[in-house]
């Protein structure tokens, strides 16, 4: 994921799809494996005498399919920063998309969290409504509440207040006594 940063511009953010949705890459593979190894063994099955072989393919293949969800993973990125909103969104090794939209362009914002799920990890979709009616829709992120929370602070103020320094907001101090 690459973003250039304008001049005097500072990242605040950058929000991705939640981790859950790589544990089932992580796991339903490796059984590809583990299924082949219990064929050869409990089965006494040699494959023919291609064992090694297959196996060799298969440990690979199923390592590229791994890296290749987790690039795909890495590089889908909603990031925020002061002047701006950018959805970095990567489909494979060679397609990306990517959407800017200013602060001022963003007409509405809001975010559902569905299932039982949603609720236990903390994702959901977010949903930005633009100044052309279009909808923008980033699907199963990570802390779609606090992303809102700070789209809407910067969008009220021009600038994010200072942060407690795990990622909360913290609301401006009033002068007033």
């Amino acid at each position: 994921m690459s973003i250039i940063l304008r001049q005097n511009e500072k990242l605040i953010k950058v929000v991705r799809r939640h981790m859950m949705f790589l544990v089932p890459v992580f796991f339903s593979w490796p059984l590809v494996i583990i299924g082949l190894v219990l064929v050869r063994y409990v089965f006494d099955f040699n494959f023919l005498g291609y064992w090694g072989w297959i196996l060799i393919f298969a440990v690979l293949l199923v390592a590229l399919i791994i890296l290749y969800k987790y690039f795909i993973w890495r590089n889908s990125a909603l990031i925020i920063t002061d002047q701006r909103v950018v959805e970095n969104e990567q489909r494979g090794f060679f397609s990306k998309t990517v959407t800017e939209l200013l602060y001022r362009d963003i007409r509405e914002i809001s975010y559902s969290k569905e299932g039982v799920n949603a609720s236990i990890y903390d994702y959901g979709d977010l949903k930005m409504r633009t100044a052309a009616d279009s909808d923008i829709i980033i699907e199963k992120i990570a802390e779609p509440d606090e992303t809102v929370e700070i789209i809407n602070q910067i969008r009220r103020d021009g600038k994010l207040s200072e942060s407690d320094g795990d990622g909360a907001i913290v609301p401006p101090q009033s002068d007033v006594e």
